[in-house]
């Protein structure tokens, strides 16, 4: 049986705390607690800040005595399908990966989850292959995703400064309506409704230097969509009133399967010619980004249309060719 992933380890370590402490109370203390489990008083520090911070419980110390639960919040019975644990552990994973979600809050969420999933899930999470290392802390990201998503849950427009990535050297103060937070690659951004621009805008969270929360709620226009508007062009960059354009890629080689295999745009056509090739329509409004990821396949890649792509990728090869000699 393979190490259980310490991550796993300390979501049941907690489990086994709150048991101990619910089971025996005033009886365990700190050094106890370190000492019956084999991890310093440092660790256990922790555990019980998650079990009071985390978990929610109301957690005393009795001196002369021990750790005692003033009263354990009753959870509702729940009960999963091996399918529905695996999707939650799986985002659980790929919440792991983003820099930004408190890593303690996870924790603590996978501790209460441990005890109600299925027998058969257990194998999977004891071998640790399920749960990847935590990353980097990234205090600043965390905090103001946190007022996003409280801003966004209570409609309540918000003024930032922000700093725009076409003029880095400068900071724009805005009033937005934030509608949703989303993460795209290893970033993560706000849609927002932008009061200076009139328009629906979307912002880097990283280049949001301050946030403030405002007392002014916000309706959103019902007839505006997220998911409408993410797929009305390619990745996360906007241009304002940039047209979608008709793209025709050909891709050979390895590339031609990885690209043949997912799904980039609601708009692809995919087509397998003679010869392993891979011909790749769509409609997007070329930016930057859109460039960028053509050019990211390299001589795999042949682009038929539009010309103005095709230039674009000329001249980024040429100038990469002359900063070579």
């Amino acid at each position: 049986m393979g190490r259980r992933f310490p991550e796993l380890q300390r979501a049941s370590r907690i489990l086994e705390i709150v048991s101990r402490i619910s089971s025996r109370p005033r009886l365990w203390t700190r050094a106890g607690l370190a000492q019956h489990f084999e991890i310093s008083e440092r660790q256990i520090t922790k555990d019980l800040d998650i079990i009071r911070h985390g978990l929610k419980f109301v957690l005393n110390y009795e001196r002369g005595g021990g750790y005692y639960f003033e009263r354990v919040p009753n959870l509702p019975a729940v009960s999963y399908s091996l399918a529905e644990a695996l999707a939650i552990y799986l985002s659980a994973e790929a919440g792991r990966r983003m820099v930004g979600i408190p890593q303690e809050d996870l924790s603590a969420a996978l501790a209460r989850l441990s005890s109600i999933m299925p027998e058969e899930l257990g194998p999977l999470l004891i071998s640790g292959t399920m749960m990847p290392p935590p990353p980097v802390r990234d205090p600043h990201r965390e905090s103001t995703l946190a007022d996003l998503y409280h801003a966004v849950a209570n409609r309540n427009s918000i003024e930032i400064e922000y700093i725009p990535a076409s003029r880095p050297s400068s900071i724009t103060n805005r009033k937005i309506d934030p509608y949703a937070v989303l993460p795209t690659g290893n970033s993560w951004h706000v849609v927002a409704w932008c009061h200076l621009r009139q328009d629906a805008r979307i912002f880097k969270i990283d280049r949001i230097r301050s946030l403030a929360t405002t007392s002014e709620s916000f309706e959103r226009d019902p007839e505006f969509d997220v998911e409408d508007f993410l797929e009305a062009g390619w990745g996360i960059t906007r241009i304002p009133d940039q047209p979608s354009e008709s793209i025709e890629l050909i891709f050979e080689g390895p590339s031609a399967y990885w690209v043949a295999e997912e799904k980039w745009h609601p708009t692809q056509e995919v087509e397998w010619l003679h010869g392993g090739q891979v011909r790749f329509c769509l409609q997007v409004p070329v930016t930057e980004e859109f460039s960028r990821w053509v050019l990211s396949y390299g001589s795999y890649c042949q682009v038929i249309a539009p010309n103005s792509l095709r230039d674009w990728i000329e001249a980024q090869v040429r100038e990469m060719l002359s900063r070579m000699n």
